[in-house]
């Protein structure tokens, strides 16, 4: 009886060990079919108004990931619970919105597909733009963030313009050419009414600090963003780098001219180059190098070398179905002269009018409200403007330059030459910050391509 009572009592407690195990097991199961998680969604770009496709979608918590499709879809399916979606897109990147960050509970989960979207501009100018006039037309915002030499320190205070050439784009928006703002305590501005789709030139500026002029190609989005460094008068840094053709090959004999530094330096035969008294600030820098279409690329010199610039080079564009004995290219800063010349803005001088002239002087000779002082071959150059005179600021191939310079060049290398004498017709990329008298642009075959 002993006997049968331990074996079936041992029974019993096994049967009810296997029982539990086995509800256990169910529950462990049931548990897991519980927590997986299936989130579907949409990605939205309300800043253009469309899906948002190629976008990375991430779950978080787990890390499993998905791309969205054409129609901005995707479908997450995790072994987890999902509490939200975060999702990274080149777009983001250069808006610098950076990524979105949606999170996921019940109320979200019944209302059906997941709704991740960009703020809209009329959010972000309501938020950004208080202070502005009303949103129209073509209006963006530009913001960014000013930093000082060392790359890392915000400076507050730091005067901020964006301008841009007048066209029908931004004569759309009522005319105006430049929004003037200034960085707050924490370095941040944000210049309200910047049109998109105009190429925009940005300059930081203070008493004791100021960067060059930043060139911005026209973008179709309405935000953008560019930081700025800003240096004090004698500051220098050392920029290195190197430039590449085809094939990523080493182009030796490149020509490099940085705003804010005489003289142009050229590439050794690996391609590199070195600027090791550069002026500090964000600064525009020109590539040039033959058979190859010129690049104007933003570059930061810092107090300290920070990482090698690496720029590659394309091909000049050949002209189609036309049979030439020698390589034609259209080039960008002939053809920006043209774009200029079509606007009726300034006074515009061109090789056939120079090619009978004696020298460089007498192409200014008269000119209205140009004075040429000085005994030939040398002159100084005066503008009549606002019922006084005053001397203009000369650019060569649009660099910083001197009238003793262009004495030195010889006529016939000259093709070129704008005169604005007034400084709210200069053209914004040579605005400069200091505008008390107008610009003379000149230009050698060199720049353009002939």
């Amino acid at each position: 009886m002993k006997f049968w009572s331990f074996v079936g009592g041992a029974v019993v407690c096994l049967g009810a060990l296997v029982g539990q195990a086995s509800a256990a097991s169910h529950r462990s199961t049931e548990q897991k079919v519980l927590s997986a998680d299936t989130i579907r969604g949409v990605v939205f770009d309300s800043l253009q108004h469309q899906p948002l496709s190629g976008a990375t979608v991430l779950a978080q918590p787990g890390g499993e990931s998905a791309l969205t499709d054409d129609q901005g879809r995707f479908t997450l399916r995790t072994a987890g619970r999902v509490g939200r979606v975060a999702v990274f897109h080149e777009l983001l990147d250069r808006t610098g919105i950076g990524s979105l960050v949606v999170p996921v509970d019940s109320s979200s989960r019944n209302r059906g597909p997941v709704l991740v979207a960009t703020p809209s501009l009329p959010t972000l100018w309501t938020r950004l733009c208080p202070g502005s006039t009303r949103l129209q037309g073509r209006d963006g915002i530009l913001f960014g963030t000013a930093f000082a030499a060392d790359g890392s320190t915000r400076v507050a205070g730091i005067r901020v313009r964006a301008s841009w050439d007048s066209d029908s784009v931004s004569q759309a928006g009522g005319g105006a050419r430049e929004v003037n703002t200034r960085t707050d305590s924490t370095g941040s501005f944000y210049a309200c009414g910047v049109p998109s789709l105009t190429n925009v030139y940005v300059i930081g500026y203070s008493v004791e600090f100021s960067s060059g002029i930043v060139g911005l190609p026209g973008d179709s989005l309405p935000l953008r963003r560019q930081d700025v460094v800003v240096g004090a008068p004698g500051q220098t840094g050392t920029l290195s780098g190197i430039i590449t053709g085809q094939l990523r090959k080493p182009l030796a004999g490149a020509s490099i001219e940085l705003d804010g530094l005489e003289g142009i330096v050229t590439t050794n035969a690996d391609g590199r180059f070195q600027i090791p008294h550069a002026p500090t600030g964000t600064r525009s820098m020109l590539v040039r190098a033959v058979g190859y279409a010129p690049v104007l690329q933003a570059v930061d010199v810092k107090l300290k070398q920070g990482d090698e610039i690496r720029i590659e080079l394309d091909r000049s564009v050949f002209l189609p179905g036309v049979k030439i004995t020698e390589r034609s290219r259209v080039n960008v800063l002939r053809q920006e002269f043209m774009e200029r010349r079509k606007t009726g803005i300034g006074q515009f001088i061109d090789s056939t009018d120079i090619k009978p002239l004696y020298n460089v002087r007498s192409i200014f000779l008269s000119r209205p409200g140009v004075s040429v002082q000085g005994n030939p071959p040398d002159f100084t150059l005066y503008f009549n403007a606002n019922g006084g005179y005053c001397q203009p600021l000369i650019y060569l191939d649009g660099f910083p330059s001197t009238a003793d310079v262009l004495v030195a060049i010889s006529k016939d290398q000259i093709v070129a030459v704008e005169i604005y004498l007034r400084p709210a017709e200069v053209p914004a990329r040579w605005a400069g910050v200091q505008r008390m008298c107008g610009v003379v642009l000149a230009w050698t075959r060199g720049a353009f391509g002939r």
